[in-house]
Formats: C-alpha cells, structure tokens, sequence
C-alpha cells in the first residue's frame, strides 16, 4: 500500500518536471527566435521632387518643302534618308502646258509690237508735223496723230504681256526642285506620276545631324521650368535604359489644348530640349523619351521610403534595429516625393530601418537577421 502510494507521488513529481522543463523551453526558444528583414542603414543624402513626361526627337534645323503650282511628277531623284547637298536636283513636275502657255504668250507679243511698229509708220509724226506746219492739216488733225502716236494701248498690251511671260516662266522655273540646303531627305510624300494641287507638302530636309527633344508640359507643372534647367533624358532599352541629360533651351510664349491618353482635353505649354547625347547613343527624329524634370530638391536629409512608415500613438514610426533587435522608433517627417519620405526627428545617421513594417512575425525584441537593402 506504502509501496503504491510512493510511486503515484513519484509519478506527479516526474510529470511536474517534465512541464516545467517544457515551459522553460518554450521561453528560452521563443527569446532565441529571430527573423529575417530587409535592412536600410539611413545616411544623409539628397531627395527631389519630380515628374516626367514623354518627349519626341525634332531636328534642330528643318526645310519643309510644298507645292508651289502642283502638277505632276515626272522625275523623282531621291528617297527617304537620302543625303544631299544644296543645289542638287530633288525632283520636277511636268512643264508640258506651261512651254505651250510660252509659245501662245510670246506669238502674242511679237504680234501686238508688230502692230505697233505698223500704226507708227502710217502715222510718221514728223511728217505730220511738216503737213501741219505748212497749212496742209487742221490742227485737229494733227493732234489726233500724235495722241495715236503716243497711246498708251500698244505699251499697255505689250506690258500685259510681259507680265504673263514672267509668270509662266516662273512657273516653269519652279516645276524643277532643287535641294535648298545640305541634310537629310525626310518625310517624303511624293512618288512619280502623282498629280498633286498646289500648297500638297512634298519632302522635309533635315539640315544636320542635331536634334532636340520636344516635351508638352502641364501648364501647372511649366511654372516651376525655367530656361536652362537641366533636365534627365530616358530611353528605354531591353537591357538597360539609357539616362543622359539635357537642358531647356526654350519655353512656348503660348499653351495649347491637347487630349490625354484618357480622351481629357488638358493646356500644355511646349518645351524644348537640347540634349547632351552620348557618343555611343544614336538619336533619330520621332525617337520618345522620357523626359524628367526636377522642381524641388533637399540635399543632406534622412530619408526613408514611405512603405516603411506605420500609424503609431496618434501619430507615425518606424521599426528599427538596436542591439540587433526591433524597436518601435516614433518619429517625425517633412519634406517628400513621391516614393520617399525626410524624417526630420527620430533617426540619425547609420541607424538601421526595418523597410517591411508588416513582416510576419515583427514585435518588440525578436533578434533580426541583417539584410541591408541599398535603395
């Protein structure tokens, strides 16, 4: 009985250890817990605000060429990208009807000086004169041949068409295009045999290999641009985008109306660009860049990205890494842009900024594994 007895308080005493050894393990590995985070370790640096824009690749110096007279095209000379030097021959129109309107007009004239030339030989003045000298005429008469002689008709009529001559000739003279400068043949729009109207646009050509970069800013964004800002340039590139920078060369006096890719009618006011190209880039018109403009700036601040931030005590924090454990840090922020955020009181330089506030596992003292993130 004492023998039973004996062995059921051994029992308890045994099953009381073995809780308490399991108690004191479940704190002891519970404190040895620890977690992985990413890491920002905060040092003094320089945060912007911005925004970006697309922006088209223009010529610095172009030559737009149109119709003068319209016509057809006999002869085509060049093609699209073609270089060329000034004075050489581009294209012509077909002059065909333009030679038979000379020939018509140059009849016409040798006729009416010819007919001149006829009425002032019946007229002879000076022998009129001699006539009217002598009693022989009335003085009437001989007022009448010299108002004939001295008419304005036959002048007239020859000046008119001399005129029409200078016109046609004109004309013929313009069915022939010859390039008006050094460049580059661009926007061609013309093929042989077209029949185009006078003012039909025919070729562009770009004069050298200069280009700017033309941006429609809102006009709520173009009061903070001013000339000679320097601006990022952005062209996206399958392995890597390539950024180089530019600089306002000019603002549009005036705003216009543009539709957003939404369909909203927005004012925007034009800016212009001159980049600083890159030697081993190659800019061509109508390339799209993103063009990024800086409108504030704040140099030597801690800055943390926004995500890291969290609602604490009526007001913000962040979860930082002391003793290589987690702490909440209050704290109060100021300046930012769009992804970050300045804290002005509550971190110094090299304190070290938990970037997952809602981490699985984050409290108050758990051991945190460093994984610094550079940002």
């Amino acid at each position: 009985m004492n023998g039973g007895l004996i062995m059921k308080k051994k029992g308890k005493l045994i099953t009381g250890i073995l809780l308490l050894l399991a108690v004191i393990g479940y704190f002891t590995l519970g404190n040895n817990q620890s977690l992985k985070a990413d890491l920002l370790e905060v040092q003094p640096g320089t945060i912007a605000q911005t925004f970006t824009e697309e922006g088209r690749v223009v010529p610095e110096k172009e030559i737009p060429l149109y119709t003068t007279n319209g016509g057809k095209v006999t002869k085509l000379a060049v093609h699209e990208g073609q270089k060329v030097r000034k004075g050489s021959f581009l294209f012509s129109f077909d002059t065909t009807e333009l030679t038979l309107q000379m020939q018509q007009l140059q009849g016409q004239l040798k006729s009416i000086r010819a007919q001149q030339e006829l009425e002032l030989s019946k007229l002879e003045p000076d022998k009129m004169r001699q006539l009217y000298e002598m009693g022989a005429i009335s003085q009437k008469e001989y007022e009448d041949a010299l108002n004939t002689a001295n008419s304005s008709y036959y002048p007239g009529q020859i000046e008119a068409l001399q005129a029409q001559i200078e016109t046609v000739q004109y004309k013929i003279n313009e069915s022939t295009v010859y390039a008006p400068a050094n460049g580059t043949v661009a926007e061609l729009e013309i093929k042989e045999g077209m029949f185009l109207t006078p003012g039909t646009p025919l070729m562009t050509i770009y004069q050298n290999e200069q280009y700017l970069v033309e941006v429609y800013v809102l006009t709520e964004d173009a009061v903070h641009i001013q000339p000679g800002m320097k601006v990022q340039l952005i062209q996206d590139n399958k392995e890597k985008d390539l950024v180089f920078t530019g600089r306002v060369e000019k603002i549009a006096p005036s705003a216009e109306e543009k539709t957003s890719a939404l369909g909203l009618l927005e004012q925007r006011l034009k800016i212009t660009i001159s980049p600083i190209v890159p030697e081993n880039l190659r800019l061509k018109p109508g390339y799209a860049l993103d063009v990024q403009f800086t409108i504030n700036e704040q140099e030597n601040v801690l800055a943390v990205p926004k995500t890291a931030l969290f609602p604490y005590e009526n007001g913000e924090a962040l979860w930082v890494v002391r003793k290589n454990a987690a702490q909440i840090q209050p704290v109060k922020t100021g300046f930012e842009n769009e992804q970050e955020i300045v804290i002005t009181e509550g971190l110094k330089a090299g304190d070290s900024v938990i970037l997952d506030p809602q981490l699985e596992g984050l409290k108050e003292g758990i051991k945190i594994n460093h994984y610094f993130t550079c940002l």
